[in-house]
């Protein structure tokens, strides 16, 4: 997958050495977003204001989103040089971003570390927003409340315990030191992050959602 990223992208930008690139399917979930917000989320969480203004913050709020996820790649990677794992590039692309790491980490606890750190991140950012929802008012309240809230959803989710998600690689680096076995370790991550995964599927297949209802509107 990484080799088909790298090929359908384009690099914007290095920060902290890291070359940062966004794969033009990114382009379709960034479509997909602004038209959201721009039609629903913030003429519901927001009444009143002008048509052009839910455009102009629902393309931020958009590219606020990309920001976040490439924050949240960002802290893996720093993490992941901290303990001499080479990082050849961070992408954007549809389902989210990948760091593309060069080897394994050395130990169950830097596995630990490098996985938790994206989440942790996440968190940060929802806290951070959070407190701005709380200091703002109207469409700047709006903007921040849905922030607050797809990152803390964003933590969550890679914590959910499916490899190779942040969480599956927590449960790996937890086998890994009980076991002292990193190649076992992987197996059986890997096998409950199918369970997982087929658990998923099943849902979905069985009509069944996750309603959130601040997620279509906000109180200001």
């Amino acid at each position: 997958m990484n080799g088909t990223l790298s090929q359908g992208s384009w690099k914007i930008g290095t920060i902290i050495g890291i070359p940062i690139r966004v794969h033009f399917s990114w382009l379709i979930i960034f479509g997909l977003i602004t038209w959201s917000l721009s039609t629903l989320y913030f003429p519901q969480a927001a009444p009143d204001l002008p048509a052009a203004s839910y455009w102009v913050k629902g393309v931020l709020a958009a590219l606020l989103l990309f920001v976040s996820v490439g924050f949240h790649e960002l802290a893996h990677s720093f993490v992941a040089k901290k303990y001499k794992i080479s990082i050849e590039s961070i992408t954007i692309f549809i389902f989210g971003g990948v760091a593309q790491m060069k080897g394994e980490p050395p130990h169950p606890k830097a596995e630990f570390r490098i996985a938790i750190a994206g989440p942790l991140s996440s968190f940060f950012l929802s806290a951070l927003f959070f407190l701005l929802y709380m200091n703002t008012v109207g469409g700047a309240k709006a903007l921040f409340s849905y922030l607050a809230q797809i990152n803390f959803m964003l933590g969550v989710f890679n914590l959910i315990p499916g490899f190779p998600m942040d969480g599956g690689r927590v449960l790996r680096s937890a086998i890994w030191s009980k076991t002292k076995n990193f190649y076992y370790a992987t197996q059986k991550a890997s096998s409950i992050g199918r369970k997982i995964a087929l658990f998923f599927i099943f849902l979905a297949a069985s009509g069944f959602s996750v309603v959130t209802p601040k997620m279509l509107r906000s109180e200001v």
